[in-house]
Order: C-alpha cells, then sequence, then structure tokens
C-alpha cells in the first residue's frame, strides 16, 4: 500500500490526492511546489524484495508496502536529488554501447540497475556502476575516513590547556582524518551492486569491475573538507562478492518479508538495519506502524 498522507509543517496530515488537488492545501500556503509534492509522493508498488532493499529489515519493508503512512516532505528533498540526477542520466539509455535503467529479472527477484557499459580496458568485459547523491559524511563512511581529536601541544611537547569556559583546564585538540579501507561501510551498496552483477553475468554479460559515481551533495563546501573529501565527483570501487553469499542473504530476507505478510509480525531492525536506533529517532516513516505491530503481534 502506497504512502497515504502528507505530513504539514504544522505536524496534522492531508491525504496526499488532497494535498496534490489545486486549492487542496489545508494550510494558507503550499509548503513547497506541486512538482516537488508530485515527485517525492511516488511509491513504487511493492512486488517483492529487490536489490535496492539490503539494508532495510524485514519488519520496515512489509509495514512500508502494507500500512497506510504518511511522507514528510522536508524529509525527502535528499530523495529527490537522487531522483532527479538518475532521471537526468537515464536519457542516454542505449546510447555509446550503455545500458542504463535495465530492468533486470531471474526467478528470485526483478530490479533495475544504472549503468553497465563496456570496458575500455579490457574488452570483453563491462563495467557496472550505480549512481549515489551522498552527503559528505557518508561518503567519508565509504571510504574508512574517521575523524579523532589529537591534543594540542606547546613548544615543550605540553598539551595547551583551555583558559576559560565549561571545559576550562581541559586539553585543547584539533580534528585529524585517517583513512582505513577496511573500516568502509560498503556493505549495503556491496550486495545491492553484486545482485545486479549477478543478474548480467546471468545474462552473457562479464563484469570485470564494479563501482558507484558518487555526487557529493555539499562538495566543496567547508564541513566536506574537513571530513577529508576534497572532490565533488567521485568514483569509488566496489568488492566482488561470493554468489552464494549474496543470494542467501537475498533469499533470507523475502523469507521473512513473507513471514511478516503471513503471520503479521516480525523481527524488528536488527542494530545495522537500524543505523545503530538512529533511523528508527527519526528517519522512519513506520515508526507508529512498528510500535503496533508488537502490541499486536505479543512477542
Amino acid at each position: 500500500m502506497p504512502a497515504k498522507w502528507m505530513k504539514c509543517p504544522d505536524g496534522e496530515t492531508i491525504e496526499i490526492a488532497d494535498c496534490l488537488s489545486i486549492g487542496g492545501c489545508r494550510m494558507p500556503h503550499r509548503c513547497a511546489t506541486l512538482p516537488y509534492l508530485e515527485t517525492i509522493s511516488y511509491d513504487r508498488e511493492f512486488k517483492g524484495v529487490s536489490p535496492s532493499a539490503a539494508g532495510n529489515g524485514p519488519r520496515l519493508i512489509c509495514l512500508i508496502a502494507s500500512s497506510p503512512y504518511a511522507i514528510d516532505p522536508a524529509k525527502r528533498v535528499y530523495a529527490a536529488h537522487g531522483t532527479g540526477v538518475h532521471d537526468k542520466l537515464s536519457i542516454h539509455k542505449y546510447t555509446r554501447d550503455v545500458l542504463s535503467e535495465e530492468r533486470l529479472s531471474d526467478k528470485d527477484m526483478a530490479g533495475i540497475a544504472d549503468v553497465l557499459e563496456q570496458d575500455e580496458s579490457d574488452p570483453g568485459f563491462y563495467v557496472l556502476t550505480d549512481y549515489k547523491t551522498f552527503g559528505s559524511f557518508k561518503v567519508a563512511r565509504c571510504l574508512g575516513i574517521t575523524q579523532q581529536d589529537q591534543p594540542i601541544l606547546d613548544k615543550d611537547g605540553e598539551p595547551v590547556l583551555l583558559k576559560s569556559g565549561k571545559n576550562k583546564g581541559k586539553p585543547k585538540t584539533r580534528k585529524i582524518t585517517t583513512t582505513n579501507p577496511e573500516k568502509a561501510d560498503l556493505k549495503q551498496i556491496s550486495l545491492q551492486l553484486n545482485r545486479y552483477r549477478i543478474f548480467f553475468e546471468t545474462s552473457g554479460f562479464p563484469v570485470s569491475r564494479i563501482q558507484i559515481q558518487v555526487m557529493v551533495r555539499d562538495g566543496g563546501l567547508w564541513i566536506a573538507k574537513q571530513r577529508g573529501i576534497e572532490k565533488e565527483l567521485m568514483l569509488i570501487p566496489i568488492p566482488r562478492m561470493d554468489d552464494k553469499e549474496v543470494l542467501q542473504y537475498y533469499r533470507e530476507l523475502q523469507a521473512q518479508v513473507d513471514e511478516a505478510f503471513e503471520t503479521g509480525w516480525i523481527r524488528k531492525c536488527n542494530s545495522w538495519e537500524s543505523w545503530d536506533g538512529r533511523r528508527c529517532a527519526g528517519w522512519c516513516d513506520v515508526k507508529h506502524e512498528c510500535e503496533e505491530m508488537d502490541k499486536k503481534g505479543g512477542r
């Protein structure tokens, strides 16, 4: 079931159909233009777990597919950015030996891959790319860049202490960035792109490289540079995963989603799926429905 309501700036809701009708807005002035509201109100019909479902818990997938919920337009800005980029780039479909927005399927699932193009450095093979519009914080996580506080030392090698404020007497510090590829947060992206790779290779398109093309939303700004992100456009390689591992992940996820539909209850999102609880705190459209599932399930 697609989203049913829009959340207005005053916290009240309005049915999407009424919101999008001329003269239907319940506020003195619209919170956004009709084209924007039309764009973010769209939800694909659920037809089973897809490659892009990686990183979503089975409860979240089930509730978004089956429960009416409200969309907050202010929290769909990033999604609108991503949609706009994909729409602009997909016009090059089937040009220059490029497959773009290709619909793929097998006996287990279906999905839409962003780009497959010939590998110019390795004839006979192909490069699989997915477009991402990320903020610099997300890009830093993908690259394994972390920040740490380092004490500032004087000429004698002693810590410089703060002389005022609530932290008076504590050492002054500065942020330093370190990069450790082993800490790169690429699990969700790797599962998604390797599933697309399996689609293509099963169809006779051997893939030599997998990557994401990241457009950094705040690229070039001070905050991005502070996080160690100097570029506004980046290609980040994605590791090749074992086919059995990828297929097993999606089959288990689909089985759990099926159980949720059949029984009306399934486990909550784990720490990875809930972003260590941050998703539940402010980025889940079906938080209320999730709480109700626990009450009705009685587990």
